[in-house]
Order: structure tokens, then C-alpha cells, then sequence
């Protein structure tokens, strides 16, 4: 089978989105399907997910040349600079900037549509609501390539981004099957769009890396990690504060943050307020497979207090290397860690959230045993071995769809051996059968 996966752009290692295209290509290539990747914008020199792409043999082609990237960076930065000088006005001038940018990349849809007719994938995946979706989504339809949608996080979040998802839903009707990460993702997706094909729920993959390193060595101190963009939906403050609750009644914590972004100064600026920069560690961000599996190998629990998420890649990345997780009750979060494999909190609630952390810091056992039953949670639902067979399907569904040429019937998947792919769960693509 030939799988092209196709986004606006690489926008760096803390990208969910990103990450799941890579592994999804990455893993498929593995084993014996031809895949390639097309993005809108060039990524940036260096960029460590095209070095992985290179690594592992899968093409990478891009519509737009590397000064288009530079020209879209620097209006991105021109219109953040006029939002901070005219704060009255920024609702407008970041409508009108999406807008244009929107406008720039439906340009490309000729040299998309002479791309696929040149290359004629089975089927194009297309990853995210991002700017460039709607022309890609168009330029698949126009010359008849089956594509699929997947939706990585929440329909229409996060707040502020209704505008751009308002816009893009106009092309969903064009897509052949459309594919979330959980089971709750696709109730979500299924309420709010209710007149869609109903979606199919394809876990992301992780690659298990767990005999890349040593574990993490016997210490009196109990680690916990953060891994996401430092920005206000990751809810990093809200971790400072039950951090600094926690350790009050077990000092013998640390805390190790993984990511940047514009709340970093916030950050820093509070740990010191707090008297907690010896014991709080910015360890900055991880670009490669082997920084991030050093990162998970490095500490006891993995905590991530999400305002708002789809079904978090960090989290995945942690069960799979045994690590027990205190995470927020938000989006699919709830489908990957139950009572078993770690502890849900409020969103927001940075007591309960340290009450957890002192909880696990204290029982050692406990740990271990959340630990095992997250490492088993990851080889049951997001290995490769089992979430390939699932995706493959749903591609021929698709693909089955398109051959047949008919008008949005709705038929479920065939049952696949996965938790997460129940026929009233994993539901239907455009079929003609």
C-alpha cells in the first residue's frame, strides 16, 4: 500500500501532531508499505523529524520553497508584534492574519493537485485542522486520491482557534474517513459534528524503546517529569504550584521540565519566588528518540495537568516506559490512564494535583505496580504490533470506498482485535458494499 501523510508544516519536536505522522510513516515503512510524507512549508534546517524520516528511508517532499517559510515566519512575528502594541485591536489582527496566511497556502493547490497525479498515493492522510488542510483536502478530491482526516485533539479547541475550525469543517465532507485517537475523541467529534461520517478511532503508536538505556537508578529522592510546550493549556504553573504543595510534606522530591515556550520566564520567575530552583530542573527539549527515552528513563512518575488535550504523545511515550502517570481528567485522557496505571485530577485544581504527587511519592509500591500496569496498557493498545492492523484497515475501508464510487453510505468497520475498535466504537467510513 502507498501512504502519504500530509501536513502544513513540521512545526518542531513538540508537536503531537508531528509526532504521530512521523511514527505513523516510520512504522509502516518498517513493515513493507511505501510511505512518504508532503508538507506545504520546508521544514527548518536541521529539523530533527525530517532527520528521522531520512533515517528510517521515507521521502519528504514539500510544495513551497524554503524563502516561503521565512516569509510566513517573519509575518507570524510582525503580527505577534502588533497584537503586544495595539492589545485593543489583537482579535482582529490575528482573524485577519489567519486569513491571509489561509489565502497564501490555497496557492499551492495546482502544484498539490500535480504532485499527487505525478506520485498517486492510495490514499492521503491529513493531519490536524492546520492552515494548509483545506487546500490539501481540495487537491486530493479534485484528482480523485481517497484522503482520510485525523483529528488529534479536541473539535474547535483550543479556545480562540473557532474561526479556523469553522473554516476548515467545509472540507470535511470530502473526506472518505475521518479518524480520532480514543474512544472519547469520537463521542466528542460525533456531538458537536454530528452530520459527518462517524469516526473511526485510530490509537497513536508509540515505538518502545524500553531496552534502549539503563533504568533510572535507586535514589531517595522521587522524581517527576513534564513534557509539553510550556504554555497555558499545559497547565505548567498549575504544576509548579502542586509541586511546591507536595513537597512540603515530602521533601525529598525534584521535578524535571522538558519543553519551552512563553510562559518559560513565568515559570522560571515562580520556582524562584518559591525557593524551588535547586529541586525544579528546565531541562529544555528533547529532539530525538534517544533525548526523549533518557528523559522518561530518568524519573519515577510522569505528570502532565492539561487544561485541554486530545490523547497526549508524552503520555503514551511514559507507559511504555513503565512510568506511573498523574494526568487531569481532560479530552482522552481518561481512555489511556484509568485508576490502574496512575491517578486523574481536576483540570486546574493544583491541590488535588499535589495531594497526587505526595501520594506517589510516598508509597514506593505503589509506583511499581501503576508503573507495570502502564507498560501493559501500552503493548494492549498503542505497540505497533497492534495499532498497525488497525490503521491498515481503515485505510482499504477507505480505499474500498473510493473504488466503488458511492455517495456517503454508512457502514461500520469490520471488528478489528483492538480495545478501542467495538463496532459502535470504531465506526464507518463511506462505503459501497
Amino acid at each position: 500500500m502507498k501512504i502519504l501523510f500530509s501536513k502544513n508544516n513540521f512545526a518542531g519536536p513538540i508537536s503531537g501532531a508531528d509526532e504521530i505522522a512521523v511514527t505513523y510513516a516510520v512504522e509502516l515503512q518498517a513493515a513493507g508499505h511505501e510511505t512518504a510524507v508532503l508538507l506545504v512549508s520546508p521544514p527548518a534546517v536541521g529539523d530533527p523529524l525530517a532527520a528521522r524520516l531520512r533515517a528510517a528511508g521515507v521521502p519528504l517532499a514539500t510544495l513551497a520553497s524554503p524563502a516561503f517559510r521565512t516569509s510566513l515566519a517573519a509575518g507570524r512575528k510582525l503580527a505577534i508584534g502588533a497584537m503586544r502594541a495595539f492589545s485593543p485591536a489583537s482579535q482582529m489582527i490575528r482573524t485577519r492574519s489567519r486569513r491571509l496566511v489561509f489565502d497564501l497556502l490555497q496557492r499551492y493547490h495546482d502544484t498539490c493537485c500535480e504532485y499527487l497525479r505525478r506520485n498517486r498515493p492510495d490514499v492521503l492522510h491529513v493531519m490536524t485542522p492546520d492552515p494548509g488542510a483545506v487546500m490539501l483536502i481540495r487537491a486530493a478530491h479534485a484528482t480523485g486520491v481517497p484522503v482520510v482526516y485525523q483529528e488529534v485533539g479536541i473539535p474547535f479547541h483550543p479556545p480562540g482557534f473557532e474561526e479556523v475550525y469553522e473554516r476548515f469543517v467545509s472540507v470535511l465532507p470530502l473526506c472518505a474517513g475521518i479518524a480520532v485517537l480514543s474512544p472519547l475523541l469520537a463521542d466528542e467529534l460525533n456531538r458537536v459534528l454530528p452530520d459527518l461520517i462517524p469516526a473511526c478511532v485510530v490509537p497513536l503508536i508509540s515505538q518502545d524503546a524500553t531496552n534502549g538505556g539503563p533504568p533510572r537508578p535507586q535514589s531517595e529522592s522521587v522524581s517527576f517529569g513534564f513534557a509539553a510546550r510550556l504554555e497555558h493549556l499545559k497547565g505548567p504553573l498549575q504544576l509548579i504550584e502542586g509541586f511546591s504543595i507536595a513537597q512540603r510534606v515530602h521533601p525529598a522530591m525534584e521535578l524535571k521540565i522538558a519543553g519551552e515556550g512563553s510562559q518559560r520566564q513565568q515559570i522560571a520567575h515562580m520556582l524562584h519566588q518559591m525557593g524551588l530552583q535547586k529541586k525544579c530542573h528546565l531541562v529544555g527539549v528533547y529532539k530525538t528518540l534517544k533525548e526523549r527515552n533518557q528523559f522518561m528513563r530518568s524519573i519515577d512518575v510522569f505528570v502532565l495537568p492539561s487544561l485541554s488535550e486530545g490523547t497526549p504523545n508524552a503520555i503514551i511515550e511514559a507507559m511504555a516506559q513503565a512510568k506511573p502517570i498523574i494526568a487531569t481528567c481532560v479530552g482522552g485522557i481518561p481512555d489511556v490512564v484509568s485508576a490502574d496505571e496512575g491517578i486523574l485530577v481536576p483540570s486546574g485544581d493544583a491541590r488535588a494535583l499535589g495531594e497526587a504527587m505526595a501520594r506517589l511519592a510516598r508509597d514506593e509500591e505503589l509506583r511499581k505496580r501503576m508503573g507495570r500496569a502502564a507498560r501493559e496498557k501500552y503493548e494492549l493498545v498503542f505497540a505497533p504490533k497492534v495499532v498497525l492492523p488497525l490503521l491498515l484497515e481503515f485505510y482499504q475501508r477507505v480505499i474500498q470506498h473510493h473504488s466503488n464510487g458511492n455517495n456517503g453510505a454508512k457502514r461500520p468497520l469490520k471488528e478489528i482485535e483492538h480495545p478501542w475498535s467495538a463496532a459502535e466504537r470504531c465506526a464507518a467510513v463511506r462505503s459501497g458494499e
